[in-house]
């Protein structure tokens, strides 16, 4: 009897020793941890939407051919400022393509962009031209970039499905394209091989806008011109 109660007598000694009952636990610090939540995240900003107004087109075959001359940086020849519609004032095929390739850091795409800008300007024409310029300069980011692209396409196939021309035959544009290179290289002096370069790259486009947007008068007069300040008479006819 006298172990059992020494043996008691230990175990209570003990006990006070290690601070009696065990520590009350903190419900807020044992409580299961959740796990942290993820940043929420922006929606995507939509794509812009643009669409350029086919109105705006009032040029012939003879504005669109002067005007791939007239908006190439560091060309103007007075004759063809008029049969432009005086495109000499829009932002030239290499304002707009530094503007582009910065935004795509493309630097290297700039011969090949301003070649491109020749071949819009021969199909959509100087006023069309300029709001798509315009669109490319104002953007601010690739989506944008993309978006007048896209606006660009679209009234390409617009124009095409919608010709405001009255049916110029194709022999009839092939002579007419021939005798305005010939007038304008004869008068281009030190530029002729810059006109040479820039007729012959856009060919294909002047016969084709020459067929779907040309008028037989306008035609009928050029071939007519014996110079290009001849031709200024013809740029009213559209």
């Amino acid at each position: 009897m006298h172990r059992r109660w020494l043996a008691s007598l230990a175990l209570c000694s003990l006990l006070a020793a290690c601070g009696g009952d065990a520590p009350a636990k903190d419900p807020a610090k044992d409580a299961p941890k959740e796990a942290p939540k993820e940043a929420s995240k922006a929606a995507p900003e939509p794509e812009p939407v643009v669409e350029f107004d086919i109105t705006r087109d009032k040029s012939g075959a003879l504005a669109r051919t002067a005007a791939a001359l007239e908006a190439v940086e560091g060309f103007d020849n007075e004759a063809l400022r008029e049969l432009s519609h005086q495109a000499q004032e829009l932002p030239s095929f290499q304002k707009v393509c530094k503007h582009v390739v910065t935004m795509r850091a493309t630097p290297d795409n700039l011969e090949a962009c301003v070649k491109e800008m020749e071949h819009h300007m021969a199909v959509i024409g100087p006023e069309l031209y300029a709001d798509y310029a315009a669109c490319l300069l104002g953007a601010r980011g690739v989506g944008g970039l993309d978006a007048c692209d896209a606006a660009e396409k679209a009234i390409e196939i617009r124009l095409h499905e919608k010709p405001h021309g009255d049916g110029v035959a194709k022999e009839a544009c092939e002579a007419f394209f021939a005798h305005f290179r010939a007038l304008t290289i004869a008068e281009s002096g030190e530029q002729a091989p810059l006109v040479t370069d820039v007729l012959d790259e856009i060919r294909d486009d002047v016969l084709r806008s020459c067929a779907e947007q040309g008028l037989k008068a306008e035609i009928e007069c050029a071939m007519k011109a014996a110079s290009v300040q001849d031709l200024r008479g013809c740029s009213g006819l559209v």
